[in-house]
């Protein structure tokens, strides 16, 4: 049976994007309130959707889970968006999956290169706030060893 808590799968996708695309990550939805960061450089939200249990046995658990990267890109005047910020995010999204494919960070977690989706959405408003949104899915290969060690003793 697969660990249920979401927050080891959250840190494992924090820990990849934080920093590496943007300073402004946020788990699970948008914020409620945005900091003067998010107005002006933008942010990024990770999601997970639900876990697909494919484990048969205790001692070797595995499963899926489809995870989001939303990029929250504002706009400059008059609603345009703003291109070079825009290519900044897209590219550095990709680079952080493109390397965690070639050089997994985790034990636990892979990035499974065939499931990898992209897409723009419209615009997302916030108060006065205007946003593109770009979008990048991907699948988690989850592979839990449970008590391997404990089964040497």
């Amino acid at each position: 049976m697969l660990n249920e808590s979401r927050n080891d799968l959250n840190d494992y996708l924090y820990g990849l994007f934080h920093g590496a695309v943007c300073k402004n990550v946020y788990p699970k939805e948008v914020p409620t309130e945005l900091i003067p960061s998010d107005v002006r450089d933008g942010f990024i939200v990770l999601r997970a959707g639900g876990i697909s249990d494919m484990g048969e046995f205790r001692d070797q658990t595995s499963g899926t889970v489809r995870c989001y990267v939303e990029a929250y890109i504002p706009v400059i005047s008059r609603g345009r968006y703003n291109r070079n910020l825009y290519k900044s995010y897209e590219d550095s999204i990709n680079s952080v999956i493109d390397e965690e494919i070639a050089n997994p960070s985790s034990d636990t977690y892979t990035i499974l290169d065939e499931g990898i989706l992209a897409y723009d959405d419209d615009e997302h408003r916030d108060a006065d706030n205007r946003y593109m949104l770009f979008i990048k899915s991907f699948l988690v290969l989850i592979d839990e060893k449970e008590n391997s060690n404990n089964n040497n003793n």
